[in-house]
């Protein structure tokens, strides 16, 4: 199956290690629960994700060592970051993304307020302001 062929929601989680299948479900459960309307869920043989029109929002894709949670409004508002800054929980946090191993690692409640903050025209028009103030 290429990249750019879609997969069924079922079919992408039988392609998953035994070990890692229920973390992702329940993470991806947490991010269906909390996403706003207007979302669209892509699902891929090298991940999950939502996205606004061309603009991915958030994804989820299973790597060698871990899985890894991209939240795309992070990058856009970094304030966002301190809610995960502040867990007790030892995340690995990069710019927009968080490896985990099992969904009990992750700060799902804070995961949940992040993936329900911006709207897809809210989304489209920060990340849209971001990259002119950040152009040379």
């Amino acid at each position: 199956m290429s990249a750019s062929e879609t997969m069924t929601y079922d079919e992408y989680l039988a392609t998953l290690p035994d070990e890692r299948r229920e973390s992702v479900a329940r993470v991806w459960q947490v991010v269906r629960d909390h996403m706003p309307a207007g979302y669209v869920e892509q699902i891929g043989p090298k991940f999950l994700q939502f996205a606004a029109g061309a603009e991915g929002y958030i994804a989820l894709a299973n790597q060698k060592n871990y899985v890894s949670l991209y939240l795309l409004p992070v990058y856009v508002d970094p304030t966002l970051k301190t809610k995960l800054d502040g867990v007790d929980k030892k995340l690995k946090v990069g710019k927009s993304c968080v490896n985990f191993n099992k969904a009990e690692d992750l700060p799902l409640d804070i995961i949940g307020e992040i993936v329900g903050t911006f709207t897809p025209e809210e989304f489209t028009e920060k990340l849209s302001r971001n990259r002119t103030s950040h152009r040379p």
